[in-house]
């Protein structure tokens, strides 16, 4: 549980209060071959969530198999990661929705290509809201912290933390983490997500 399954609940939320959904991941490593088709299982859940808009292609128009970061996984195949489909590939859904959900790969400061983080492909969308969503577990806050910290040094503002149980057992800091953050970051905390739950717990005005 992390970023697709938080993105995956958001987007259901949406569509099902009557909003038009878009979903995108740029990249995907780590993807399975059937019946000769490469398939991102993150793309395939956040396509799904949102009722099957366009293609699966559509929402990730570059797979690779190794489960590495993106351009080590593509040269394991001798490819490259295609730095300019990453901003491009989102064309098609911008005339096709009333909001776009862009899941990055990794980190806000992972590498997406060679000489492209997150965070730089982040910068390329105007009016980008950055959702930071992190695994609700001992050393979430310090995670947090750096990774908005961080943000800020690039001129981002983090808009809201979004926390995971990444397991059906929590561990002991998983009742305190929110209130931990707020006391270190005027960043909110939307949601605190539950291990295997089905729908998003937090408020969507965010998207209203």
């Amino acid at each position: 549980m992390g970023k697709t399954y938080a993105a995956a609940l958001i987007t259901e939320a949406l569509v099902h209060s009557g909003v038009n959904v878009g979903v995108y991941k740029p990249v995907a490593s780590g993807c399975r071959l059937d019946g000769g088709k490469m398939i991102a299982d993150d793309a395939l859940k956040l396509w799904e969530s949102a009722g099957k808009p366009l293609s699966l292609d559509a929402v990730c128009p570059q797979k690779f198999l190794a489960p590495l970061a993106p351009p080590a996984a593509a040269a394991d195949e001798g490819r490259s990661v295609n730095a300019e489909l990453l901003r491009n590939g989102a064309v098609a859904w911008e005339s096709n929705c009333d909001w776009l959900i862009i899941e990055g790969a990794g980190g806000l400061f992972s590498p997406l290509a060679e000489g492209v983080l997150n965070i730089d492909l982040f910068l390329q969308f105007d009016n980008a809201q950055l959702v930071l969503v992190a695994s609700n577990r001992l050393g979430v806050i310090h995670q947090t912290l750096a990774t908005c910290a961080a943000a800020e040094r690039q001129g981002v503002t983090v808009a809201g933390i979004i926390l995971c149980c990444p397991q059906e057992r929590r561990d002991d800091s998983a009742d305190r983490n929110a209130a931990e953050i707020a006391k270190y970051t005027d960043v909110p905390v939307w949601a605190e997500i539950a291990f295997g739950q089905k729908t998003y717990p937090g408020d969507l005005s965010f998207f209203a």
